[in-house]
């Protein structure tokens, strides 16, 4: 734990829950490089919340730049290992510094067993920047859609998780399925099955038996009355210029 670590993360302007997420990640810190190794589990168990609710929290602190994440590779046979986590400020004069030597930390991650990690060596050369800049994704309106009808928070998607909406998508899209298909299934979906959770392979199997209501499309008359109101009566004075 770094006490200098814990009250730059109390001088934070951010929502309760956050800032206690980022006070947990400072009593796992090391206090030279910021690194700490913590697992979700332990963090959620720490702070009280679901695993679901820490992980929102911390994409916030990542959005927010008060931490920077970095993925563990796993080892072949392994479960899934924790994230390396490095605390800074954004730009003022009350964060901890950054220093450049090689130093390393011991947190304990999911699995109980004791990690000691070296800084990485890319950011020990000159003033290369701490992370590669992250990749783009190519935009997929049918990928964005279905993760939204779902509920589905795409930066905690497993590999297991994304392959099952990637085969879901498969068939929709060989049937040329649309956006407003996917919606308008989705609301099917739960009309019919209100206490069923909906996921991408359960909407794709019960496709060809949701119903979607079809918009009612109001037409008129050259006379400029509605058709599904016309009256033949109102029609000739509108006709003859009256009204």
């Amino acid at each position: 734990m770094s006490l200098d670590l814990m009250s730059w993360a109390f001088k934070q302007d951010i929502e309760p829950p956050a800032k206690l997420v980022l006070l947990a990640l400072a009593d796992h810190a090391n206090g030279d490089t910021g690194l700490c190794i913590p697992g979700q589990k332990s963090l959620a168990k720490q702070c009280s919340m679901s695993v679901r609710t820490v992980q929102r929290h911390l994409a916030t602190l990542e959005s927010a730049g008060l931490i920077r994440r970095e993925a563990r590779m796993r080892g072949e046979g392994r479960g899934r290992t924790s994230d390396r986590y490095w605390l800074r400020d954004q730009g003022d004069n009350t964060g901890p510094t950054r220093q450049t030597a090689t130093t390393k930390a011991t947190n304990q991650d999911d699995q109980g067993d004791t990690v000691v990690v070296a800084e990485p060596e890319e950011n020990r050369k000159g003033n290369q920047p701490l992370a590669a800049a992250p990749r783009q994704r190519k935009p997929d309106p049918l990928w964005d859609t279905m993760l939204t009808v779902c509920g589905i928070d795409g930066s905690t998607l497993t590999k297991t998780g994304r392959g099952q909406v990637n085969a879901a998508l498969k068939e929709l899209r060989e049937i040329g399925a649309t956006p407003a298909d996917i919606e308008g299934k989705a609301k099917a979906y739960r009309k019919t099955w209100p206490d069923v959770s909906l996921t991408p392979t359960a909407l794709v199997k019960h496709w060809g038996s949701l119903a979607v209501k079809a918009q009612q499309v109001s037409r008129a008359c050259e006379c400029g009355q509605a058709l599904n109101n016309h009256s033949d009566e109102v029609h000739d004075i509108l006709m003859r210029g009256g009204l």
